[in-house]
C-alpha cells in the first residue's frame, strides 16, 4: 500500500483544468466540470492523477482507470479489480490510497475543537482522552480522520455507529502534515 500526497493545491489554475480536458475520458472529465469552482475541479483533477500516477507507480497501469459504484457510492476500479484506492481532500490537500486490500483515506486540516461534535461522534472512553489532551482539536481530528477512513474503506458511508466505528476490526495508521491529520484504514 502507498499513499500519494499533493499539498499546495491553491497553485493550480484554469490552464491546469484545460489541460486534464485533454487527455481525461469523457466521464471524469464530466465529473470533473460539473463543480462549480475552481478548486473542486482541481481537487478532482488532482485525485484522478494521483491515481494514474500510483498505477503507474505499481506498474500495472496499461489504461486511463474506469470506475463502478458501491452501494453507497464507493468508487471501485472497473478496468484493475485486484487494486482498491479511496480519495481524500482537504481545503489544501489531495491524497490517493492505492491497495490490494479495501482501503479508506480521510485528511482533515485541524480547526478549532468543537465540543458538541465531539460528543456526537466520540465514545465515552475518546471523550475522556480528548478531555485530558492537552491539544484537543489536534486529538479530535486525529480521531476523526481514523473514523472517517474507515467508513470510506468498509463504503458505506456515515451509516453506521459512528461512536464505536473504530472498534471495527481493520488496521489504521494515522500519520500527521503540518496542521493536517490524514488517516489510511486497510481490512486486516
Amino acid at each position: 500500500m502507498k499513499i500519494y500526497f499533493i499539498n499546495g493545491i491553491d497553485a493550480f489554475d484554469d490552464g491546469f483544468i484545460a489541460e486534464c480536458s485533454t487527455f481525461f475520458p469523457q466521464w471524469r472529465r464530466d465529473k470533473m466540470l460539473n463543480y462549480k469552482f475552481l478548486k473542486g475541479r482541481v481537487q478532482n483533477a488532482l485525485a484522478y492523477l494521483l491515481l494514474i500516477y500510483a498505477l503507474k507507480d505499481e506498474g500495472v497501469f496499461n489504461e486511463m482507470p474506469e470506475f463502478y459504484y458501491g452501494e453507497h457510492d464507493k468508487p471501485y476500479l472497473k478496468n484493475y479489480p485486484d487494486w482498491h484506492f479511496n480519495f481524500s481532500h482537504c481545503k489544501n490537500a489531495v491524497c490517493c490510497v492505492l491497495s490490494r486490500k479495501e482501503v479508506g483515506i480521510d485528511i482533515e486540516e485541524v480547526a478549532n475543537f468543537k465540543e458538541s461534535l465531539a460528543e456526537y461522534v466520540s465514545n465515552d472512553e475518546e471523550l475522556e482522552f480528548l478531555h485530558s489532551s492537552e491539544n484537543q482539536a489536534d486529538e479530535f481530528y486525529k480521531l476523526w480522520t481514523r473514523k472517517e477512513a474507515v467508513f470510506k474503506m468498509i463504503g458505506s458511508g456515515i451509516t453506521k455507529d459512528i461512536k464505536n466505528i473504530l472498534k471495527t476490526d481493520v488496521s489504521i495508521n494515522s500519520y500527521k502534515i503540518g496542521n493536517t491529520w490524514m488517516s489510511i484504514a486497510t481490512a486486516k
